[in-house]
């Protein structure tokens, strides 16, 4: 694991903790379920160049997103 990285607890992906705003969730999770500022991801080999997120969800942050 890279160093400054955490697993989020919601969709599995790695993501640098300082660009999230909450100590388990990759910026994108938290954006959608608590409303906290998200990332401008750019993609690069698959992983945003700001947060290091892949682009993984699940089933109820799909539901939020269609819900809101």
């Amino acid at each position: 694991m890279l160093n400054g990285c955490e697993k989020c607890d919601e969709c599995g992906s790695l993501y640098l903790k300082s660009k999230s705003s909450m100590a388990s969730l990759c910026p994108e999770c938290a954006s959608i379920i608590y409303g906290c500022a998200n990332c401008e991801h750019v993609f690069k080999e698959g992983r945003c160049i700001h947060c290091y997120w892949d682009g993984s969800t699940t089933t109820y942050i799909e539901d939020l997103k269609k819900n809101s």
